[in-house]
């Protein structure tokens, strides 16, 4: 009898570690794919708003901590690919905010330069951020070719990502050449200050020895944007 019981104990144990998910790669993903359907995206897909992407930041990062029995640097390209990833999108995302008046596609003024140079920043940052994610998902396939593919990344997410962010580094560029050639500092300042002579009450000599980031401040004030 208490044999038997033995083997009833045993078969119950090896039953139980025979369902118990294996912590590997799958296991990895799995994780992974729970996070993008809490924030309804995919691996290639990012939430609309820049709270939404910084709490899937932290989440992800929390994620990355987690250790599998198998496949932990696969598993790391994926959560850090996905993290670049978000971090490029939320920077393109901030240098929106100022819509037509961050970019001279549509016209331009000088007073806008600050607004532009801004922007133009932020989209070389988010455009640094992309690129290092294709050399990322690169590096994936040729270490991990399996792994890569069992993730949903590929040759073609690499290309698609470095097309889109060439482009978006190519149109800030331009916009950095052409206000930069029009609109100087010196010849923004200058602006500023005859706008301030027509519309403030500051004295001749304060408006003179204005530099340009003060310049920049006051009119940023005047607009309701400090």
């Amino acid at each position: 009898m208490e044999i038997f019981k033995s083997l009833l104990l045993l078969a119950a144990l090896l039953l139980i570690f025979g369902c118990a998910q294996a912590k590997d790669f799958r296991y990895g993903l799995g994780k992974i794919s729970s996070l993008n359907s809490k924030y309804n995206t995919t691996i290639d897909t990012y939430p609309k708003s820049i709270a939404q992407i910084n709490s899937m930041l932290e989440d992800y990062r929390q994620l990355k901590n987690i250790q599998l029995d198998s496949g932990q640097e696969s598993f790391a390209y994926v959560a850090d690919y996905r993290i670049l990833n978000l971090e490029a999108e939320k920077l393109y995302i901030e240098s929106q905010k100022y819509g037509g008046s961050g970019t001279t596609k549509e016209g331009f003024g000088c007073r806008s330069r600050p607004f532009i140079i801004e922007s133009v920043s932020l989209r070389n940052k988010s455009s640094l951020k992309a690129f290092e994610a294709v050399s990322l998902i690169r590096e994936f396939i040729d270490k991990h070719p399996e792994d890569a593919g069992l993730s949903g990344l590929s040759a073609k997410t690499a290309l698609f990502l470095n097309a889109t962010f060439y482009q978006v580094s190519r149109d800030a560029r331009t916009d950095s050449n052409v206000i930069n050639h029009f609109c100087p500092m010196n010849v923004t300042l200058d602006v500023y200050r005859q706008n301030f002579r027509k519309k403030t009450n500051l004295s001749e000599e304060s408006i003179s020895k204005m530099s340009y980031e003060e310049a920049v401040q006051v009119w940023k004030k005047l607009n309701g944007m400090g």
